[in-house]
């Protein structure tokens, strides 16, 4: 028995709006992604499960997202090294 189809939502958007086109939205946010992350660098560390749940209910609370979030409790607590 053949097997269904599935759906590539991917390809759907390209063949709607063109292949090699990005929406004018996707345009503007990955340009200002581009500008806002110039002076960023990943890292990748390992936290206790408190310390991210933590950080995770004040992101919530404040209404940021968990990047805004977790440099603005560094630069708390840097404060004298910064």
């Amino acid at each position: 028995m053949a097997e269904k189809a599935k759906f590539d939502r991917e390809a759907a958007f390209k063949s709607i709006i063109g292949a090699g086109r990005q929406s004018e939205n996707a345009a503007v946010a990955e340009e200002k992604n581009t500008k806002k992350n110039s002076d960023r660098v990943q890292r990748a560390y390992y936290l206790d499960r408190d310390i991210d749940k933590a950080l995770r209910r004040m992101a919530l609370e404040e209404g940021k997202n968990l990047t805004e979030s977790i440099n603005d409790a560094l630069r708390k607590g840097l404060v004298e090294y910064l």
